[in-house]
């Protein structure tokens, strides 16, 4: 199952628990894939990763819950967390 798929069903925290094991062994493959073959500085690491580091991952997802305002709803469900964790994967 892809990770947007994942993130759309999240609906529990153990549904979100299993997004997130998700989401960072995606993450680890990237990681192993840029080490074998790097890609462009022009673009997303390996697997769509816009932010493959800890900063930048917690810089986009700072930047989009700020830019999504009142979409984001002031008592948020697990699947908010899901998807604000998939944004900001790939937000730039």
């Amino acid at each position: 199952m892809e990770l947007h798929e994942m993130a759309d069903r999240v609906d529990s925290k153990e549904t979100f628990l299993e997004f997130v094991g998700a989401l960072r062994a995606d993450w680890e493959t990237s990681r192993a894939e840029e080490s074998a073959q790097p890609s462009s500085p022009c673009s997303p690491a390996a697997r769509g990763w816009e932010n493959p580091d800890l900063g930048r991952f917690l810089g986009a997802l700072h930047a989009w819950t700020e830019d999504m305002g009142d979409r984001v709803a002031p008592q948020p469900s697990w699947r908010t967390f899901a998807d604000m964790l998939m944004a900001a994967k790939i937000y730039e």
